[in-house]
């Protein structure tokens, strides 16, 4: 196999520790400086499948987390997420199987876990606990219960 052919190849990068670093903005992380950004550091980015940021001191979700296409596992435990809606921004991750939110102000919302199953629901592990049938189960009559499709929030907006 030739170096070229090599490059064009799916290699999975290892995954990324960078838990308890007090980091604010993940931009930071994608920073082209050596000893800071990921993309020094990982051959093939795109190919990312684990990262854990827990404990540091974000306020919402980065979008850059969604260019991770192969993303399969993400802790965001322990950090300062305060609005549901940022879960949303992780529904375009196909890989997502495996996520942490507990310890953030969201994990106070009602609704908390069946709105994130809700909003996810690919994902088989949530906050180091399995997602079961009867969570799937729940989680849907809550859905329905609570969050109303976007044809009626367009007639209620008129």
């Amino acid at each position: 196999m030739s170096k070229r052919d090599y490059k064009n190849t799916s290699v999975q990068e290892p995954p990324l520790d960078y838990s308890f670093r007090s980091i604010h903005v993940i931009q930071d992380l994608i920073s082209e400086e050596p000893r800071v950004g990921l993309r020094p550091i990982l051959e093939h980015p795109e190919n990312l499948a684990w990262i854990d940021l827990s404990f540091n001191d974000l306020t919402s979700i980065d979008p850059i987390l969604t260019t991770f296409f192969n993303l399969s596992v993400l802790y965001l435990h322990g950090n300062s997420i305060q609005s549901l809606g940022e879960v949303n921004k992780l529904a375009v991750l196909p890989r997502l199987r495996s996520l942490t939110l507990h310890g953030n102000p969201i994990e106070e919302e009602k609704g908390y876990r069946q709105y994130v199953l809700c909003t996810l629901p690919r994902i088989t592990t949530f906050d180091f606990s399995g997602v079961t049938k009867a969570d799937r189960t729940t989680a849907e009559v809550w859905k329905r219960m609570n969050i109303k499709p976007k044809k009626a929030r367009i007639k209620d907006a008129l």
